[in-house]
């Protein structure tokens, strides 16, 4: 697991030599980043900012989500203001701006919650999470099959492994703006004790989403009155 713990402008953690091609950067001075065949996603952890992308000006602040297409450019309001950004190489999002809940709306293991923030316009296409740990969460051992980019956006708790006859085993504490990735089928867990801990989880690929033959407006249409 690699972990940057206090980051500054600039610093990054580079995933472009994977399976899908990615890069987290953390961003607090005004800067364009992005190509014309590549998505932007990011988070507002602190502050505010202007952002100029998809012929349209934004204007976000803390706990704001967004994903857009090619260049993105950043203009910060004060020097207290931070972005973490995800790109994702290859892909081109549906645009999308929103803010964050308390809660998950969705189950997750071990009494933990999540919801999808930027959903797979198409099935395999990337997805946006925000996960959320309760005090006194103890996970079970677990994989993923492609990587995971992820920021702590609030509270504090632990990343661990295990240790036993195949594996050292670690323990990596986690606080408000670390930024980390997880590598394919590395072998992890989340625990929290008297504090909640707020993740936001960048996904490269999905195994939901509509398809042609399988979305909700073709679901719902019938003909001949439904024969």
């Amino acid at each position: 697991m690699k972990i940057i713990y206090e980051p500054k402008d600039g610093d990054n953690i580079d995933a472009i030599k994977t399976m899908y091609p990615t890069k987290s950067v953390w961003i607090t001075k005004n800067t364009t980043i992005g190509e014309d065949s590549s998505t932007i996603f990011g988070y507002v952890l602190d502050g505010a900012v202007s952002i100029n992308a998809n012929g349209q000006l934004w204007n976000l602040q803390s706990r704001n989500y967004f994903a857009f297409n090619g260049q993105v450019e950043f203009s910060f309001k004060n020097d207290q203001s931070s972005i973490w950004t995800v790109e994702k190489k290859g892909y081109r999002c549906m645009p999308i701006v929103g803010q964050i809940e308390d809660n998950g709306r969705l189950s997750y293991i071990d009494g933990c919650s999540d919801s999808v923030l930027v959903s797979m316009p198409r099935m395999g296409d990337p997805v946006l999470n925000y996960l959320h740990f309760p005090t006194g969460i103890y996970q079970t051992q677990h994989t993923h099959p492609s990587i995971r980019m992820g920021i702590v956006i609030k509270g504090s708790g632990e990343a661990f492994q295990e240790k036993d006859t195949h594996q050292d085993g670690w323990v990596k504490p986690l606080k408000k703006g670390c930024m980390f990735m997880l590598s394919e089928q590395e072998l992890h867990s989340f625990r929290t004790s008297d504090d909640v801990m707020d993740i936001i989880a960048f996904h490269p690929d999905s195994d939901t989403g509509p398809t042609d033959e399988n979305h909700s407006m073709i679901n719902r249409t019938y003909i001949e009155h439904g024969k």
